[in-house]
């Protein structure tokens, strides 16, 4: 098989880094380069920031049944297209046929229990004294950084990404170097097919060498609210310290 190619996905466009760097991905049945993606760095993750902090505003404005409404057509299109992902998902991460038909399943899964979630009831009432009582009514974080790892990657995407777009944030998915592909590109395609507007969600790839720098550029930036992390606990470590510093994470 010929190597693929892929592009950064940024403000709903595809690009490449603006260094023109990029890393190939070692097929992990060949060992042999299969795929090329863009290797980002700390300006490239900026400009993801910034276009998952413009579509914020839109997004978090956006009734909660159309938001329900863009989930539940993701989820379809990936049960119509199991054939299909199933082969990209063993050629990423060698994994067997019923493994990654069972992952995309569990994927589809996902993305319903997030569309459930979106129109639940955000406020509640609480009893201040016997004759007065107020109410508290929760908002959107903002924009959400997905760290996301490649053991059960379309899995575990999906669930990093499902209850943040139903209740309104935007993402940023920083997928594996070991399975970019499954672990948020196709995710992110599926999603805009399925009506999410642009820059809700952004996906950055990068080499191996360039993660803890990418990292601490996406988890320093003032204007990423949450992180979600899957991986080892010395990494979760690290990723846990860095926003430490920062009030209100």
């Amino acid at each position: 098989m010929s190597p693929r190619s892929t592009d950064l996905l940024i403000g709903g466009r595809g690009m490449a880094t603006a260094q023109g760097r990029t890393t190939d991905h070692l097929g992990p049945v060949t060992g042999v380069g299969d795929l090329t993606t863009p290797a980002a760095d700390a300006a490239d993750a900026r400009a993801a920031v910034d276009a998952a902090q413009a579509a914020f505003p839109g997004w978090a404005a956006t009734g909660a049944t159309e938001r329900r409404t863009v989930l539940l057509n993701a989820a379809d299109l990936l049960e119509q297209r199991t054939e299909a992902l199933a082969g990209i998902l063993r050629q990423d991460t060698a994994g067997s046929l019923a493994w990654a038909e069972f992952n995309i399943r569990l994927a589809a899964g996902q993305l319903r229990q997030g569309a459930a979630m979106a129109a639940r009831p955000v406020a509640e009432l609480l009893a201040n004294s016997p004759d007065r009582a107020s109410d508290t009514e929760r908002e959107q974080a903002g924009v959400v950084v997905s760290l996301v790892p490649w053991n059960g990657s379309m899995v575990f995407c999906a669930r990093a990404i499902a209850l943040t777009l139903a209740v309104g944030n935007t993402v940023l998915i920083r997928p594996t170097a070991d399975a970019p592909v499954i672990s948020g590109l196709i995710l992110a395609d599926v999603l805009a097919e399925a009506g999410l507007p642009a820059g809700v969600v952004n996906v950055v790839t990068n080499d191996h060498a360039d993660a803890p720098a990418a990292v601490e550029a996406l988890i320093a930036d003032p204007r990423v609210r949450r992180v979600t992390f899957t991986g080892p606990i010395g990494a979760g470590r690290v990723v846990g310290r860095r926003p430490a510093p920062r009030p209100g994470l």
